[in-house]
């Protein structure tokens, strides 16, 4: 799909169920911004891949955590290490939903 024909799908209010959960099964992409593009991001819930994303995701978010204060970490490390751990997984939404394949 061109980066036109995924906007257009992108844009149609018919890809929304509820008003918030976006789902098109013609959209590539995994990770896609929300509807207010400032706001950040949400998943494709009709990509097969959204559900291992999300899990995906979500141990970006917890594991090194958990690892720092396994190891005895005190809370500046964990504070340091959670704000990493978000950074990464802003950038790779940003990098997922701008993909055209």
């Amino acid at each position: 799909m061109t980066r036109e024909e995924i906007e257009k799908c992108w844009r149609d209010p018919r890809n929304r169920k509820w008003g918030i959960f976006y789902y098109c099964k013609a959209d590539p992409r995994v990770i896609v911004p929300k509807r207010l593009k400032w706001m950040g991001w949400t998943v494709n819930a009709a990509h097969a891949g959204a559900i291992p994303m999300v899990m995906f995701l979500i141990a970006l978010l917890v594991v090194p955590v958990f690892m720092v204060t396994a190891n005895g970490g005190g809370t500046g490390s964990v504070l340091v290490t959670g704000a990493v751990s978000i950074t990464v997984v802003c950038l790779l939404s940003a990098y997922l939903s701008s993909r055209t394949e």
